[in-house]
């Protein structure tokens, strides 16, 4: 083997083995949820992600599972969402996952938090990440454990909209 050739096959090699230790998980962190819209299945909410990746190379979200409870007792649907999103290096965008409050909940909820100004929630599920996909390094199930709340009167005036005498 030429010494160029050779020098170039060790590098690579080297590099090869080292690459994986030195990769971090993106940083996680719940930023906030919005009330997006009034639907027949219920009230739609979009819930953002602050997503941190701290890597010299992308990093791909492919899945998120997740569960919301609001106000610590009201599960909405699970979701299972592909976003397919790369997150260039060194960089934090928003993620955005949507997710549905049915109709059957609402009431309930409002009737609970009729002295108060908003609708806590927690989102707790796992993420599945993946190196660029030269590196194919992946990480499943990368856990997603966060609190927020929402401003009540969205979800009352997008109630309202629907069912006029909801109070």
């Amino acid at each position: 083997m030429k010494p160029l050739k050779r020098r170039q096959f060790l590098v690579g090699a080297s590099s090869a083995l080292l690459l994986p230790a030195c990769v971090s998980k993106p940083q996680m962190q719940l930023h906030h949820a919005e009330i997006r819209s009034a639907n027949p299945l219920g009230i739609g909410m979009e819930v953002f992600f602050s997503v941190r990746n701290d890597n010299s190379f992308d990093v791909q979200v492919r899945n998120v599972r997740a569960q919301t409870v609001l106000q610590g007792r009201y599960s909405l649907p699970a979701l299972d969402y592909s976003p397919n999103l790369w997150l260039p290096s060194d960089r934090t965008i928003m993620v955005s996952a949507p997710t549905t409050i049915p109709w059957p909940l609402v009431p309930p909820l409002l009737g609970e938090t009729i002295t108060k100004p908003s609708i806590s929630y927690r989102v707790k599920g796992s993420a599945d990440v993946t190196a660029t996909s030269s590196l194919k390094i992946k990480s499943d199930n990368y856990p997603v454990d966060e609190e927020g709340s929402i401003p009540r009167i969205a979800v009352l005036q997008l109630a309202q909209s629907m069912f006029p005498g909801i109070r």
